[in-house]
């Protein structure tokens, strides 16, 4: 954390904040401890995660996977301690909570590589533009309660429903309250209804003359010994000087319709539904899903980490950063084995792609591609068909005709001397 502490104390020696600067603010966030939200968080967080970070340049001589520093750096750990799928559930984990997710990139001392990429934990914080217009984040940060201020420029942001505010996607706080609160009612009913079925209800008449605070307290102590959640037989022992009046009550009926209703809300605010949370989408509900909800996280951190981690020269020449998804992941066996089968026949899919897909491991030698010549590599297709060069099968053409001619001449002076 040493170098760490260093770019953050330059970032927060450089940059003071502004008290009379334009800003955005956000409410805390209660989501949190919502168990339906949390649900609907852990589904596409967890899809999310299966992301692919790429490093590409692309030109006119076609496209490159790079494999340098900065694209191991994004494929196995961006920070000490996350992994890619730890760190990219987050940033999804934080978009469903609050339609924001920060991550702070920090770099080495002269600037020239990127050392880690931070996922920020905190409740406090703040995009302003300052009188210069430079646009800075400033967050409290729960790793050490310290305050920073650092350019938006070494921040990814990724946003959700960025509709209102200008540097800020829409809390949900706001707009999932109403439904939330009467879910959380219809959980109290069902909670109070589960509590009366237990428990005795009706009223005592004593035989004996006794006054108001007897009376109270013979009340009193028969309640507390039987009317409530332990008596769960609802069987009271009582003398000769005790009547036990039942009261019969009318159980309300739980409110299911309207807490389903209430929670397909939910649902619908973030795209989702029952099916999703427990993992049954067949082919197309999977693609709708993925086309709905994960792909546009994809273009978002596709764009920002392109724009934040690449210099200028470097976009220039073609080069970007995408995240990419297999999208058969939630295909059937046989969905898989006619795409897969189709895509390896023409050579798009290398050996152990195919086996990767039908669920089998990896084989020696297996990274190539073949097509369906007989299944030779794609690399070889023209030694298969016309030879090794044109040149070369235009000569075997011709030694192979003149062969045929000089056997014709043969066959036909041995037949005038016979």
């Amino acid at each position: 954390m040493g170098i760490v502490a260093n770019v953050m104390g330059a970032f927060r020696a450089k940059y003071r904040p502004i008290l009379l600067s334009r800003g955005e603010y956000v409410p805390t966030g209660t989501l949190r401890d919502n168990d339906i939200v949390g649900a609907i968080a852990d589904a596409i967080s967890k899809n999310v995660g299966k992301l692919t970070p790429q490093v590409i340049r692309k030109d006119e001589k076609g496209m490159t996977i790079k494999n340098d520093y900065l694209a191991r750096l994004l494929k196995l750990r961006p920070c000490p301690e996350m992994s890619t799928y730890d760190f990219l559930y987050r940033i999804a984990s934080d978009l469903v909570y609050t339609s924001n997710s920060f991550s702070v990139i920090f770099w080495n001392e002269d600037f020239t590589r990127v050392t880690s990429i931070q996922p920020i934990t905190t409740k406090s914080y703040r995009i302003f533009e300052d009188n210069n217009h430079n646009i800075l984040f400033r967050f409290r940060w729960d790793y050490d309660g310290e305050t920073y201020t650092v350019p938006y420029q070494c921040v990814i942001h990724i946003k959700a429903r960025y509709n209102k505010k200008r540097f800020l996607g829409t809390s949900p706080d706001i707009e999932l309250k109403r439904s939330l609160d009467l879910i959380e009612t219809s959980g109290e009913t069902v909670k109070n209804i589960v509590n009366r079925s237990n428990s005795l209800s009706g009223y005592l008449k004593y035989n004996n003359l006794a006054d108001d605070t007897e009376l109270q307290e013979i009340a009193k102590k028969f309640q507390e010994a039987y009317m409530n959640a332990d008596n769960a037989g609802g069987v009271a022992a009582i003398d000769s000087t005790v009547d036990f009046k039942e009261i019969s009550q009318r159980t309300p009926n739980v409110p299911t319709n309207q807490i389903t209703f209430l929670r397909d809300n939910v649902y619908r605010y973030y795209g989702v539904n029952e099916k999703v949370l427990t993992s049954t989408l067949n082919d197309q509900e999977w693609i709708s899903f993925y086309e709905n909800v994960i792909e546009p996280v994809a273009i978002q951190l596709g764009y920002e980490f392109t724009y934040k981690l690449l210099t200028p020269r470097e976009i220039g020449y073609g080069n970007k950063i995408e995240f990419t998804s297999n999208l058969l992941q939630y295909a059937t066996l046989q969905t898989r084995d006619t795409i897969g089968g189709n895509m390896f026949d023409r050579g798009a899919m290398t050996v152990n792609e195919y086996r990767a897909l039908m669920y089998y491991a990896p084989v020696e030698d297996g990274d190539v591609r073949m097509v369906s010549l007989n299944y030779v590599k794609a690399g070889d297709q023209s030694l298969y068909q016309v030879g090794k060069d044109g040149q070369q099968n235009q000569a075997a053409q011709d030694r192979q005709r003149r062969a045929i001619v000089a056997a014709t001449h043969a066959y036909i002076e041995t037949m005038k001397g016979g």
